[in-house]
């Protein structure tokens, strides 16, 4: 007997979409039938009028994260038990966040540290990028092979500091290029990828300078800090010393500029195993917005750019170039997050999980007339298949984990933060959006259901991920 039974549902296939009825059992998707086709289930549920599509992945996002700024008083972003039934709310069922070592602290030690804090409070499905960050020796190398064979194949780098001062933890962000060629040589040998941050550190700091002498450090000029041509100058460097190691594979973390969309299609284009996420901040938003009188609400760090940037992101989503849709979740209370006023301390990251896949939806689908399997493909499949999550995330098909997002599309619906879950606000405020998730599943439970969570609190599971070698070894999605 089956456990659940999802009927009357349209479902967004690899392929193609079709009227199909899903059987869940034990966690997973057992059967997918022509209407009426399944066998007796132990509880059904009628989506009909839903899109049914894989849950969402986000595979950046930051909880519990240390805000420092000098100046302000020292906060933290909020943990994976408000964020987390945010997203399963919204339609989001899997996170992967990021272990932040102490000074001294090995790599296992970390990732146990950060696993038994989720499991203790989270709602939803997680993993980790390993942050790699200063002066990374030998130890911290050698124990590289050892977390990709446990589940955790992925690396965050820094190759800028992001600020003019930035250690956090006493520790500096940014890797120097001998270290990140290690880096790069360790992952790749062992099946793993490396996630950059990447900004040219020179250009970075040098306009810090330039707008202090000019006494022009408003935070409305954060695009010239964090600026296009730093983005094109360091993933070209990056992606040349990916090559020289042997094609390492590289994932680059936000993407927020036509140079750097472009300097990833040249490589893809070579063959060479080069992905990359963008943020919907990103492609909906630009440096405009920051004239606001909070228009640091819209801000992530590097900073965002101008119209055509925004749609060289859009094209580079629909050419595949660009992998996927993240959010660089980093949920804090409005106070908090519009504090700085200059751009050496606005605070990043946003609260833009839960709106997510209904914005996209809008306006991958809805506007711009991609295909539901490109907003899958978005949202979903190719993180899961870039970060080792796939098949058994990012897929609706038998054998699967039972995570799905039943969308009511045709309507019309205009966002406001007293609607969400998330924070006392939301940058998408106003915004009109023509899908609104009505059901959540993970792994075969109702967790979420017409805009009220009602899933198991601490239902949340680490999942261990593989990179498949197709991802390893050139710029496919299989």
């Amino acid at each position: 007997m089956l456990d659940l039974a999802l009927t009357g549902g349209l479902v967004v296939g690899p392929t193609e979409t079709s009227a199909l009825d899903v059987g869940i059992a034990d966690g997973r998707i057992s059967m997918l039938t022509s209407p009426g086709g399944l066998p007796e289930a132990r509880e059904t549920v009628d989506v009909s009028g839903l899109t049914l599509v894989p849950g969402g992945i986000d595979p950046h996002v930051h909880c519990d994260l240390a805000i420092e700024h000098e100046g302000h008083e020292p906060a933290v972003s909020f943990g994976p038990d408000v964020v987390g039934s945010a997203a399963l709310i919204g339609g989001t069922t899997t996170l992967i966040d990021f272990v932040w070592l102490n000074p001294g602290e090995a790599i296992p030690d970390g990732i146990e540290r950060f696993s038994r804090r989720w499991e203790e409070v989270s709602p939803i499905d997680f993993s980790f990028h390993v942050v790699l960050r200063g002066g990374v020796g030998r130890e911290l190398l050698a124990q590289m092979p050892g977390a990709i064979e446990a589940g955790f194949p992925s690396f965050k780098v820094f190759t800028t500091n992001v600020f003019p001062s930035a250690p956090i933890g006493g520790i500096p962000l940014m890797v120097d290029f001998g270290s990140l060629q290690e880096i790069l040589e360790t992952a790749a040998e062992n099946g793993g990828i490396t996630m950059i941050h990447s900004e040219d550190d020179d250009i970075v700091q040098h306009m810090y300078r330039r707008l202090l002498a000019d006494d022009r450090m408003e935070y409305t000029n954060l695009h010239e800090v964090h600026n296009s041509l730093s983005e094109d100058l360091s993933f070209r460097r990056a992606i040349r010393l990916a090559h020289k190691v042997g094609d390492a594979p590289i994932y680059f973390a936000h993407v927020s500029a036509k140079t750097g969309v472009d300097a990833m299609a040249e490589a893809r284009a070579e063959g060479r195993p080069v992905f990359g996420e963008t943020l919907h901040q990103y492609a909906l938003h630009t440096y405009h917005d920051y004239r606001e009188p909070d228009g640091m609400k819209y801000h992530t760090y590097p900073s965002l750019k101008d119209h055509e940037d925004t749609e060289r992101l859009w094209s580079g989503i629909g050419q595949g170039v660009l992998s996927c849709f993240a959010t660089d979740a980093q949920a804090t209370t409005y106070a908090v997050k519009t504090q700085g006023r200059r751009v050496d301390d606005v605070v990043g990251g946003n609260t833009g999980l839960e709106p997510r896949m209904a914005l996209l939806y809008t306006e991958m689908v809805g506007k711009r007339g991609m295909t539901l399997q490109q907003y899958v493909e978005a949202t979903s499949a190719n993180a899961a298949k870039i970060h080792g999550l796939y098949p058994r995330k990012g897929l609706l098909a038998v054998g699967s984990d039972a995570d799905i997002l039943g969308l009511s599309t045709g309507v019309e619906r205009t966002i406001t933060h007293t609607d969400l879950h998330e924070s006392d606000y939301t940058p998408w405020e106003g915004w009109n959006v023509t899908a609104w998730p009505q059901l959540t599943l993970l792994r075969g439970k109702v967790v979420a259901r017409d805009g009220q969570f009602v899933g198991d609190p601490t239902g949340g599971q680490v999942v261990p991920r593989t990179i498949a070698d197709a991802i390893t070894t050139g710029p496919r999605y299989a």
